[in-house]
Order: C-alpha cells, then structure tokens, then sequence
C-alpha cells in the first residue's frame, strides 16, 4: 500500500477543510451569514521565493534528524505566505533530494530547476548524484501513477549532464 499517496490526499482534504474553517470563522466575527459572502481561497502559487525558503529549511532537516519538519514549514509559511502543508511537503521532499531517497510529492519543474541548481552550488557533485538519484526514482513512481514526467524528465537531463562531465 502506498501509504505516502494516502498521506498526502489526506494532507490535501484537512487543507481544504482548514480554509472552509477560516471562512466560517470570519463569517461568524462579522456577525451575519447573510451579509458576508463566502469566497473560496485562491490557492496561491508557489514562487522561487518561497521555493528558496523551503530549500533553506530542508537543509536545516537534512543536516539534523531532530529537528521537526513541521516547525520549519510553519516558519515558511509565516515568512512568505505560502501554504502551511505545502510547505511542509516541499521542505519533506527537498530533504529527501539531499539524502538521495525517493520523493513523492511533486514538485514542478521549475522549483525541481531551481533546487538542483542549488544543491549543486551548495554541496557540488555528490550532492547532485544523490539528488539526481531521488529524482530519477520520483519520476520512476510517477510514472507507475500515469503522471506525465516530461518537464522533469528535461531538467533532470540538463542537470545529469553536468555530472556526468
């Protein structure tokens, strides 16, 4: 059983619900269901930003076991405005990147670019191989999933590249 998928669906619905939360919360301080109109949450898109926090904290993960991913994603989220568990899930999977485990929390390809690149100017060519490793078996589980892989696929190749020179 992939107990990794089940969590992050999970993570997914108490999210929705932790909004709906929020939305119920500041219809009641206004005093009137009628008067306030409930508008969903726009789901705020991840910026190199906030990508580049996540990536500073899972380094602090990566370097000590101790320390509480939850902590550090909640750090991000106050900081840069990004969502608590998608937060927590890039700062999970980054972490998993400098360790050379699988991940399998999508990150885009434009964050995937963005986080090679400094784990290569931060920790050079070993520390490309063991991302570049979990990488490939993120993209391997993706693809037993159907997800289309080809953005990643691409820069995976561009980074594979420079290990192999």
């Amino acid at each position: 059983m992939q107990y990794e998928t089940i969590i992050l669906e999970l993570m997914s619905r108490v999210q929705k619900l932790e909004e709906e939360v929020e939305q119920l919360k500041s219809v009641v301080s206004n005093g009137s269901i009628e008067q306030a109109e409930i508008q969903p949450k726009k789901n705020v898109k991840v910026t190199p930003e906030m990508t580049r926090e996540c990536y500073e904290q899972a380094k602090i993960a990566y370097r000590n076991h101790y320390v509480y991913i939850d902590e550090l994603a909640e750090e991000v989220s106050k900081k840069t405005g990004m969502n608590y568990n998608t937060a927590k899930m890039n700062i999970g999977s980054i972490t998993k990147m400098l360790r050379g485990e699988e991940y399998n929390r999508l990150l885009s390809a434009d964050a995937l670019d963005l986080c090679l690149g400094w784990i290569y100017e931060d920790f050079g060519l070993k520390g490309l191989e063991n991302a570049l490793t979990a990488t490939e078996l993120h993209i391997e589980y993706l693809k037993t999933k159907d997800m289309a892989t080809a953005k990643l696929l691409s820069v995976y190749n561009k980074y594979n590249k420079k290990e192999n020179i």
